[in-house]
């Protein structure tokens, strides 16, 4: 069963028995950044300077990518990868998770919480497609192989946004982080895939640093 990357890194921050959401901050930037990722993979869209553009604007027949590709060909003007991260993130994370319950590997259990906020999980219901994500990536991460163009943009994707421990909690950790940073400088010498990754980095790290000023202000 084929999966999107960000449906992948869904999947991997999704707890399997309870459907919880784990590092949801950061795994959210990823699954959004992931769509901006994997058009670039499919030629739909490029950098120029320092802004994203439409340079193929057919779908791509995966729908939370056409979504995603249909906006940024309709707006008005263009903007940066990091701007695109932040405005497709609701959609993208949407559209990830109705993915996987259109594939059926995960399922909605609504519940209420504290016995009055309705709220779901989605715990999973088919534990293949998860299984060989993980697969791939302990191949590449624990064992050198040597990875194909999406494994290698799924492990940049984790190791840009700190994810390791959804994947490799019980492995030595500074070693796995060696190695996926090694991927991460060794896979995207071409220069519109370095833009990228680097808007990605940056996107993160504004958005971890605006929910933590927004909890601090909350909190006070």
């Amino acid at each position: 069963m084929e999966t999107t990357l960000g449906e992948q890194i869904m999947l991997l921050s999704l707890d399997d028995t309870t459907g919880a959401p784990q590092l949801q901050s950061q795994s959210e930037f990823m699954i959004s950044s992931a769509s901006v990722l994997e058009l670039a993979l499919a030629d739909r869209v490029r950098v120029e300077g320092d802004r994203l553009v439409v340079s193929d604007p057919s779908p791509t027949g995966v729908p939370a990518l056409d979504e995603a590709l249909a906006r940024i060909a309709g707006a008005d003007e263009p903007k940066d990868v990091q701007a695109w991260i932040f405005e497709l993130r609701a959609e993208a994370v949407a559209g990830a998770r109705r993915g996987l319950l259109d594939k059926g590997v995960i399922r909605e259990e609504r519940t209420r919480r504290w016995g009055i906020f309705p709220t779901s999980r989605y715990p999973e219901a088919d534990g293949s497609a998860e299984a060989l994500v993980r697969r791939g990536l302990a191949a590449v991460v624990l064992e050198g192989e040597e990875p194909d163009a999406r494994t290698a943009a799924l492990v940049v994707l984790l190791h840009a946004g700190g994810l390791r421990s959804l994947v490799f909690a019980d492995a030595d950790g500074p070693a796995a982080d060696a190695r996926m940073a090694e991927l991460a400088e060794g896979h995207w010498a071409e220069p519109v895939m370095k833009q990228l990754i680097d808007s990605v980095y940056v996107a993160l790290s504004t958005g971890t640093a605006s929910t933590t000023v927004t909890v601090i202000n909350a909190a006070t």
